[in-house]
């Protein structure tokens, strides 16, 4: 008899601790159950636009709520609902977590207030000196956890066009260099082009070395050293061919149809070598693809011919449209944003409501004599009696 009360006792026991942990998660999951159950009130949504609120470079954070009170109910809870505990849940310990997490965080909470719901709910695995630490670190760990999400796609389209623009300027840079400078001066061009053609020897050294992966080394590697090479050349020799010069027979203005070939072979390589530099890249170098980049390049320098100013009106006209992209993809960002909050918050509206008549229904049921569970204010009931 003795043995069958034990069981009987322990059996009890296990049902109502699942009982307890099954209402637990119950309110957790439910619309707002996150405030319910960690007895939080819970402040309403002020409508603020997000362009003034990012464009005066403060956050949309809720000045209103009690952290303190957060981690005293959690860290109360925490003591029945921890797995080492009787009656404890490794479950519902992990989303009373989550819970805590995510309210202690402004970022995450304001996601969590818009629809009611968290739908970037995470394994939270808790350090071993985790009861230890202050609430400060606690803190920290939330925010940290919210700025760990990803970037959205309007941020790395952004980031990838600014890269590119920046790119461009780069090589706008270097090419005005080389047309400046490098070929201007037998003795800056002679030794640049020595240098090329050693580039290209040494590589086509190590393609043939049985050493090395020879599908690591392309044809393109070995003879792009020495096509620059010979851009430097025809550049040099036609600011030195007796021709017509161009609106001004000043040196410096100096063009000829020699120089105008040597300066967009070389501008077309420097934009291959880019591409073949990006291995994610689509693009491969190729004949169709150099030739095009050619026919482009002999456009540009069709209008650039040489000119010094004509290169810092072209860098300029680049930098002022990294500038735009910078201006205005976190406008467009913005309004993304709060595109997306407004629907989420009509979302979340719904799904509240529908909560609230599927309660209605369960408590119906419940009290017609059918199979019911427990509604939000039963639950909210229990949590704060196990709070008290």
């Amino acid at each position: 008899m003795a043995e069958d009360n034990v069981k009987q006792s322990s059996s009890s026991l296990s049902n109502s601790s699942n009982s307890n942990a099954t209402a637990a998660q119950h309110i957790l999951l439910s619309p707002d159950g996150y405030y319910t159950y960690l007895q939080i009130p819970k402040q309403p949504i002020a409508h603020k636009s997000l362009l003034s609120e990012k464009g005066s470079g403060k956050q949309s954070t809720d000045s209103a709520i009690d952290k303190s009170k957060i981690e005293k109910n959690y860290r109360r809870l925490s003591l029945k609902l921890h797995p080492d505990r009787p009656g404890g849940d490794a479950e519902t310990f992990r989303m009373l977590e989550r819970a805590k997490c995510v309210l202690m965080s402004d970022k995450l909470r304001k996601e969590y207030d818009l629809l009611g719901l968290d739908l970037e709910e995470e394994e939270h695995h808790a350090d071993g000196d985790q009861d230890g630490n202050d609430d400060g670190e606690d803190e920290k760990k939330a925010d940290g956890g919210a700025s760990s999400s990803p970037d959205s796609v309007m941020s790395h389209m952004a980031s990838a066009t600014v890269a590119g623009i920046l790119q461009l300027a780069v090589r706008t840079a270097m090419m005005a260099f080389v047309s400046l400078f490098i070929t201007r001066f037998k003795y800056v061009t002679i030794p640049a082009v020595l240098f090329l053609l050693y580039t290209a020897f040494q590589i086509n050294k190590a393609r043939s070395s049985s050493s090395t992966d020879s599908s690591l080394i392309t044809k393109f590697d070995v003879s792009s050293p020495m096509i620059i090479a010979t851009g430097l050349m025809l550049m040099y020799y036609g600011r030195r061919t007796p021709a017509a010069s161009d609106e001004s027979s000043d040196n410096h203005h100096f063009w000829t149809w020699t120089f105008w070939c040597g300066e967009a072979l070389v501008m077309a390589m420097f934009a291959l070598n880019t591409i073949a530099g990006k291995e994610n890249s689509a693009l491969r170098p190729s004949l169709p693809l150099g030739i095009g980049f050619y026919v482009i390049s002999t456009l540009i320098c069709l209008w650039i011919r040489g000119k010094a100013w004509r290169y810092a009106t072209l860098l300029g006209l680049e930098m002022g449209l990294a500038l735009m992209a910078v201006m205005i993809f976190p406008i467009m960002e913005m309004i993304l944003e709060e595109i997306m909050n407004e629907k989420l918050k009509k979302v979340g509206d719904k799904v509240r409501l529908y909560a609230k008549v599927m309660e209605e229904r369960y408590q119906v049921t419940s009290g017609n004599g059918g199979v019911g569970i427990k509604s939000n204010d039963g639950l909210k009931q229990n949590s704060q009696v196990e709070l008290d």
